[in-house]
């Protein structure tokens, strides 16, 4: 009954409004500010399937690994952060966000680069990061760099995702020390696959 009657209500004045405006001819072309609608009903929850599981989730799975440690290894993992993907036809978003640095070389590369479960990642390609220096071999310079990409075709479960260093293609090793000074970060976030 109250339902009924607001709406005849808001009807009336919406009438009204208008016989206003009329009256007006051309002195408004504007009228008056209505009052607001009434709420409506919320919507039914959705169901999903395999592949639209991200537009219905109630919340995204995404983690977060930091940690403070300065390492001074020229090679292998530097950190590993656990994960569980929760879809076979998903994609993983990683980033790496730390210090980087070579020393004591010239025309010498590092790089910095994920793997999952051990393997880098090969769909679409490699996620990796690498620095180089020539001209400089008494610099110690200490860099906050950011490595980031997504990988296609990793299975659901659990994966390790570590960020690695090692040699670039062609180079050989050098002196190279990660996480220096400033928090190191990992994150991992599941995507739904790219329609592209």
């Amino acid at each position: 009954m109250a339902d009924m009657m607001i709406t005849s209500f808001l009807s009336l004045f919406m009438f009204l409004s208008f016989l206003v405006l009329l009256g007006n001819g051309s002195q408004s072309c504007v009228g008056p500010r209505g009052l607001p609608g009434v709420q409506g009903d919320d919507g039914p929850i959705g169901t999903g399937t395999d592949d639209s599981w991200y537009d219905v989730s109630p919340s995204r799975n995404w983690k977060e690994c930091t940690w403070e440690t300065s390492d001074g290894s020229d090679s292998g993992t530097l950190y590993t952060c656990s994960f569980t993907k929760q879809s076979s036809t998903s994609s993983l978003f990683v980033a790496y966000g730390g210090t980087t640095r070579l020393y004591g070389c010239h025309g010498c590369c590092g790089r910095w680069y994920f793997a999952f479960n051990g393997a880098e990642c090969s769909n679409p390609q490699v996620i990796d990061g690498t620095v180089y220096m020539a001209h400089y071999s008494g610099a110690n310079l200490h860099r906050y760099r950011k490595i980031s990409g997504v990988c296609d075709g990793l299975s659901a479960g659990s994966i390790d995702v570590t960020i690695n260093v090692g040699n670039c293609a062609g180079y050989g090793s050098y002196d190279r020390h990660s996480g220096w000074n400033a928090v190191s970060r990992l994150l991992i976030e599941e995507w739904p696959a790219s329609p592209y």
